[in-house]
């Protein structure tokens, strides 16, 4: 990760786990501006395989880094469901690679354990914050 300049650390909690992302603003500088600008993040979590969604007031167009295709431990910005999304493992539609539902904007990684947020159920409240 050294090549990397960390912009900004956030803290993600739901109600049975937690993690730390950072965020890196050149790979998506107008995401991540604009989650800056909108902490914190209050909302509900979703499941979908082993991804975990939310929605946010955050509202950005495709930019330049937008994927098909996310690598493990991908933090991401999925355009149509203005949410953020944590990738931990396989999607319902991944094949030998991850699949988000459409293209997401990449804005970061989660820096510690994915393990705890396999436990993390549908409905469960999620703040977003400056870690």
């Amino acid at each position: 990760m050294g090549e990397r300049g960390v912009e900004m650390r956030l803290r993600i909690r739901f109600e049975s786990a937690e993690c730390e992302v950072e965020l890196y603003e050149e790979w998506a500088p107008e995401t991540v501006r604009a989650i800056a600008d909108a902490l914190p993040i209050k909302s509900t979590a979703n499941r979908w395989g082993d991804e975990i969604y939310f929605t946010t007031q955050v509202a950005v167009e495709k930019e330049e880094n937008s994927k098909d295709v996310v690598e493990l431990g991908d933090v991401a910005y999925w355009i149509p469901g203005k949410a953020i999304c944590l990738f931990f493992g396989k999607t319902p539609i991944s094949d030998d690679k991850i699949r988000p539902a459409s293209a997401v904007n990449v804005i970061g990684r989660i820096v510690n354990s994915m393990e705890g947020l396999k436990g993390v159920a549908d409905g469960e409240s999620v703040v977003v914050e400056r870690a």
